[in-house]
C-alpha cells in the first residue's frame, strides 16, 4: 500500500477487522459456528434450539446433550424431541434442518457429564455454549438437585475450560436467586454454603439423610431449586476469569407471545400450574398472595434475548485486547413494572377468556379465591377440595377412566409447600442487562428476527389468550375452539356452583338467625 508504513497498514487492517465484527448481524455471527447446548429438551431449551435452527441457518453444528429418562433411551428421547409440536414450523420451512443437530449422550448428574471421550473430541471446535440443564421442579430432593444443578455445572465448566475456540458461555439461572432480598440486583449473592462442600455432601449422603438436613443446611431457601442454582452461580463466577461467562436470569417464563406460534408451553411449573388448576376448576382456593405481581416474560422473548446475549458476549471477546481481563456479566430478564396485573387480576383475565371459550377438561366452574391464611386454606382443602376430588374420581372410576383429581390435589398441596415465600412475596428486580441486550439487538438485527416485540408494546390481552390456547393445545390436548357439548357442560358447572354457594349462604344465614334469636 503506497505511502503507508507496514505497521500503520497492520493497524488499519486490524481496525477494519474489528469494525466488521462490531457491526456484525446476529444471524451472521452464528454462521459456521459449532454450538453446545445442555437442557435442550427443557422448555426454554426447545425454544432456543427451534429459534437457532429457524433463524440462524448458517450454524454449522448444534450439539445437544441428552440422557435416558423414564424408561426411554437417549436416542428414543431424541426422536421424540424432533417430533415435538414446537418444531412444526421449522420442519415445514427447513425440512432437513435436523441434520445439523448432533446428539451428545450423557447426563449432567454424572462425573464428566457422562460424555464419552469420542464425543468430547467432537466438541473441540465449539465456540458457543448454552447451559440450561437443571431440575426445575421445586419439590425435587436436595441430593439430586445438587448433583444435577450444582455439580453438573462444575463438570461442564471443566469441559468448557478445554474448549480453545469458546467465545461465549451463557449460564441460565433464575431471577429468584436470593429469596431473602426484596430487590434482586444483577450481582452474585454469596451464601455461607460453599459449593464444593455441597457437592461433597451430595456425593457422601443418601437422599433421605440430606432431606432431613435440608431445612437447616439451606437456611432460608424454601426449595432445593433456587438454593442449588445460587451455588451454580458461585461456580461460574469463580471461573469467570478464565471463561467468557454471562449469567442470564429469566423471571417467570410464560407461554410464547408470537414464535413459533402464540401460546406454546410444555410444563406447568410455578405460576403456570396455579393458573392451570384454576382454569380447570380443580383448585377452588389458592394459597397465594392475590396482590402479588407476576414477573411474566414470554418464552420467545427470553429465547431471543439469550441468543442476542451470546452474540454480544462473543463479539466482545473477538474484539477484546489480548491481555484484557475477562469480566462476569449478569443479565436479568424480567419485565418488572411493565406487567400491569396482580396474580388475582391475571386469574380474572384468564377466567373471562375461559367463559367465552371453555376448557373441555374442566371439572368445575373456575374459582379465583386466593388467601395467604394457611388455616383458611386448610379449611377449603379438607371441606371442599378433597371431597370434590373423591366425588369426581369416583365418577371417573364408574366411567372406567383413570382417577386423577385426588392425585392432582396432592401435587398442588406439595407445590404450595415448596413455593414458600415465592407465592406470597413480591420481588423487585434490577433489569439493566435486559435493556442493554435489547439495545444491542436493535443495533445488530437489521431484519428484526430476534426482536419479537418491544416490552413496552406487549399486548397482555393477547398474552392471556395465548396462555389459554397453549393450555388447550399443548397441555390438555384438546381443540382450541370449544364444542357445543363443552359449552353446555360448562354452563351446567356454573349453574351448580352458584346454586351450591346460594344454598351454603342460606344455611349460614339461617344458623346466624337461630343463634341470634
Amino acid at each position: 500500500m503506497p505511502g503507508v508504513s507496514t505497521a500503520a497498514y497492520v493497524i488499519e487492517a486490524q481496525s477494519n477487522h474489528l469494525n466488521t465484527h462490531l457491526n456484525m448481524d446476529i444471524a451472521e455471527f452464528y454462521n459456521n459456528r459449532e454450538i453446545f447446548i445442555t437442557g435442550g429438551t427443557g422448555y426454554l431449551g426447545k425454544s432456543l434450539i427451534e429459534k437457532l435452527l429457524r433463524d440462524c441457518e448458517g450454524i454449522k453444528t448444534l450439539y445437544m446433550l441428552i440422557r435416558p429418562k423414564r424408561g426411554k433411551t437417549a436416542l428414543e428421547r431424541l426422536n421424540d424431541f424432533k417430533n415435538d409440536s414446537i418444531f412444526e414450523r421449522v420442519r415445514r420451512e427447513r425440512p432437513n434442518v435436523f441434520d445439523k443437530v448432533v446428539p451428545i449422550f450423557g447426563d449432567c448428574q454424572d462425573i464428566g457429564l457422562g460424555i464419552s471421550q469420542e464425543d468430547l473430541n467432537r466438541l473441540k471446535n465449539v465456540s458457543i455454549l448454552f447451559h440450561g440443564a437443571a431440575f426445575v421442579k421445586f419439590d425435587n430432593d436436595l441430593r439430586s438437585s445438587i448433583l444435577m444443578n450444582t455439580r453438573g455445572t462444575y463438570e461442564l465448566v471443566k469441559i468448557a475450560l478445554t474448549l480453545k475456540q469458546l467465545i461465549a458461555f451463557v449460564h441460565v439461572s433464575t431471577a429468584y436467586i436470593y429469596p431473602e432480598g426484596n430487590y434482586i440486583e444483577e450481582k452474585i449473592y454469596k451464601l455461607p454454603n460453599d459449593w464444593r462442600t455441597a457437592i461433597k455432601l451430595a456425593e457422601t449422603f443418601d437422599v433421605n439423610s440430606l432431606d432431613i438436613l435440608r431445612l437447616k443446611y439451606t437456611n432460608f431457601y424454601p426449595n432445593p431449586y433456587s438454593f442449588t442454582k445460587n451455588l451454580s452461580e458461585q461456580i461460574v463466577a469463580d471461573h469467570s476469569d478464565a471463561l467468557p461467562v454471562t449469567i442470564i436470569r429469566p423471571a417467570v417464563v410464560s407461554p410464547s407471545y408470537l414464535e413459533p406460534e402464540p401460546g406454546y408451553l410444555d410444563n406447568l411449573n410455578g405460576p403456570m400450574g396455579v393458573l392451570a388448576v384454576v382454569a380447570l376448576g380443580v383448585c377452588q382456593m389458592s394459597y397465594t398472595n392475590p396482590d402479588l405481581k407476576l414477573a411474566l416474560i414470554p418464552v420467545d422473548m427470553v429465547t431471543c434475548l439469550t441468543i442476542a446475549s451470546a452474540c454480544q458476549r462473543g463479539l466482545e471477546i473477538l474484539n477484546k485486547p489480548k491481555n484484557a481481563p475477562l469480566e462476569l456479566r449478569i443479565q436479568t430478564f424480567a419485565p418488572v413494572d411493565l406487567f400491569p396485573f396482580t396474580l388475582l387480576q391475571s386469574a380474572k383475565k384468564m377466567v373471562e377468556i375461559i367463559k367465552r371459550n371453555p376448557i373441555q377438561n374442566s371439572v368445575w366452574a373456575p374459582s379465583i379465591r386466593m388467601t395467604t391464611n394457611m388455616y383458611l386454606y386448610f379449611v377449603w382443602l379438607f371441606l371442599v377440595h378433597i371431597p370434590m376430588a373423591i366425588f369426581y374420581d369416583a365418577l371417573l372410576i364408574i366411567s372406567k377412566k383413570k382417577p386423577m383429581l385426588l392425585q392432582a390435589n396432592r401435587k398442588i398441596f406439595y407445590a404450595v409447600r415448596t413455593l414458600g415465600k415465592f407465592s406470597k412475596k413480591y420481588f423487585e428486580f434490577q433489569n439493566d442487562g435486559m435493556w442493554n441486550v435489547l439495545k444491542f439487538t436493535l443495533e445488530h438485527d437489521e431484519n428484526r428476527r430476534f426482536y419479537v416485540v418491544d416490552p413496552k408494546d406487549l399486548d397482555f390481552h393477547h398474552a392471556f389468550e395465548a396462555l389459554v390456547n397453549g393450555l388447550k393445545k399443548h397441555i390438555f390436548k384438546e381443540p382450541l375452539e370449544a364444542t357445543a357439548a363443552t359449552r353446555q357442560r360448562f354452563k351446567m358447572f356454573v349453574l351448580l356452583d352458584k346454586s351450591i354457594k346460594l344454598l351454603l349462604f342460606l344455611i349460614v344465614v339461617r344458623c346466624l338467625w337461630k343463634w341470634t334469636y
